[in-house]
């Protein structure tokens, strides 16, 4: 009797130990293909590897498994409601919503999970260490040296990075696409922050985007009738579970 309770312990923590450790794809910018990480049962394990030391962390995104499939169901319905609304649409206001459509289609989106993935700040910090369970990919890569203009504007698309210059100034020369906010801007930061921003003459402050970051303009709720803020914050939702590049 003993003897079976001892073996059954035993199972149970080498079961609970095979469940803990993490295995993790990481994908570097000095290889094409990911090298693997297996046995990693806390965030440390991975992040504190001293091959990664040099990566810039802010811009840094870890995803799992489970979590790429929600992402990927709710890009494909972002989609889908784009669709009919441009199909409800006509003229401008239609040709606005399927170039929009056609960026996020273009989009590479993963289950990123909301953590500070800085060695220092998991390392010191009570809960910033957490268990890895299950199958995780990291992104990791050196600072970028651009911005990404994204949205209801004439020419999106990356944007050299300056010191100083601010949203607004980042969109000057951009003509917006009809039904587009013409008063705010939307960044999300690298690490997935996101920050409304007023750009117009009579509301614009100075704000500075990070490199790496996308400058998002999005729906005007003044001009469409259709839960506009809902659309906007899908795709903001969206743009943080961007792969980086």
């Amino acid at each position: 009797m003993m003897k079976r309770a001892v073996m059954a312990l035993l199972m149970g923590l080498s079961a609970a130990s095979v469940f803990a450790a993490g295995s993790v794809k990481v994908f570097t910018s000095a290889s094409e293909e990911p090298k693997t990480l297996t046995g990693a049962e806390h965030l440390l394990d991975l992040v504190g590897q001293p091959r990664l030391s040099n990566s810039w962390w802010p811009g840094a995104v870890i995803s799992e498994e489970r979590a790429t499939t929600e992402a990927q169901r709710q890009q494909q319905a972002l989609l889908a409601r784009l669709a009919a609304l441009s199909a409800e649409a006509s003229g401008d206001d239609a040709g606005a919503i399927n170039a929009l459509r056609q960026q996020i289609q273009a989009l590479k989106v993963t289950g990123r999970q909301t953590i500070n993935l800085d060695p220092d700040v998991v390392r010191t910090s009570e809960l910033g260490n957490p268990p890895l369970q299950g199958n995780y990919t990291l992104w990791v890569g050196p600072q970028p040296t651009y911005i990404t203009l994204f949205g209801l504007l004439s020419h999106p698309g990356k944007q050299p990075f300056i010191p100083g210059r601010d949203v607004a100034s980042y969109l000057d020369g951009q003509h917006r696409l009809s039904g587009a906010d013409r008063s705010y801007a939307w960044v999300v930061y690298p690490d997935g922050r996101t920050q409304k921003v007023p750009v117009a003459y009579w509301n614009k402050r100075h704000i500075e985007p990070m490199p790496g970051s996308i400058i998002f303009v999005g729906l005007s709720d003044s001009v469409w009738s259709s839960t506009p803020d809902e659309i906007n914050a899908d795709i903001l939702r969206t743009l943080t579970q961007r792969i980086p590049e």
